[in-house]
């Protein structure tokens, strides 16, 4: 008896040793696990940008078909472009698209969401050249009649929020692009919560009024901040930014017709 029961204490695990196997195997997962999320992480930003890029192509072609942009979306619009009188509602709210007939997840305001859940910004000029109460960007006859040498959005693009004004980058060498006519943004995997500068630029204010009762974090000027994706603790950034140059709608729209 004494020889087999000694024969089973050596053929089992102890304690100790079970310790040991279960850490391995956890430090293995979690090697195995760590490129997982890594590539589920990569996976989605591909898809934002793939998704802004639908976006942008859609606002091109509502404006070659139209000669206007569409103003953004607000949170009781239903998805649709809210207009007031020569302006609209917001300068800085969410893509239109109902409007522009995008497909895609939406939320209980019907606003479009990005693969993180967010929903999508868009932001227009509002610059009125010839003072007329009227927005260039939002009227063909505006843009047939202003031109394109007359045409003088004001949003700017900015590689960081340093030294930035609500309507300047900090210097010249901080201007990713300048004059635009819209801004189109996802806030990116950490939309819940990011406190460094360059992301707190793109969403200074909020904005409520749909049945859901959320309140939306957009843009409070018009400087937005694009750069490259960071984890460094204090600048972090991961917002995904597009827009197009004004040059470019001028042409669709004598592409479109709009301009003789």
């Amino acid at each position: 008896m004494r020889n087999r029961t000694a024969v089973g204490r050596q053929s089992g695990f102890s304690l100790v040793e079970l310790a040991v196997v279960i850490l391995i195997m956890g430090l293995l997962l979690g090697g195995i696990a760590s490129p997982l999320s890594k590539q589920r992480d990569n996976a989605r930003f591909g898809s934002a940008e793939t998704q802004l890029e639908d976006v942008r192509d859609a606002l091109e072609a509502y404006w070659l078909v139209n000669g206007e942009l569409p103003c953004p979306a607000t949170p009781g619009s239903n998805g649709t472009a809210s207009v007031n009188g020569g302006g609209c509602t917001r300068q800085h709210g969410f893509v239109p698209a109902t409007t522009l007939g995008l497909r895609g997840s939406r939320n209980d305001d019907n606003l479009l969401l990005d693969p993180w859940g967010s929903v999508l910004r868009y932001s227009v000029s509002a610059s009125d050249a010839n003072t007329n109460g009227v927005w260039d960007f939002l009227s063909d006859t505006e843009v047939a009649t202003i031109t394109l040498a007359g045409m003088t959005p004001e949003l700017t693009v900015c590689s960081t929020a340093a030294g930035a004004s609500a309507s300047a980058c900090g210097s010249s060498g901080d201007t990713v692009a300048s004059a635009v006519p819209f801004v189109v943004y996802s806030l990116g995997k950490d939309w819940a919560s990011f406190s460094s500068a360059d992301q707190l630029e793109n969403t200074g204010a909020t904005v409520a009024g749909g049945p859901s009762g959320i309140r939306y974090a957009v843009s409070s000027n018009d400087v937005f901040v694009m750069r490259g994706r960071s984890e460094m603790v204090g600048a972090e950034y991961d917002d995904l930014v597009t827009w197009l140059p004004a040059l470019v709608l001028y042409k669709a729209s004598i592409d479109g017709g709009h301009i003789p």
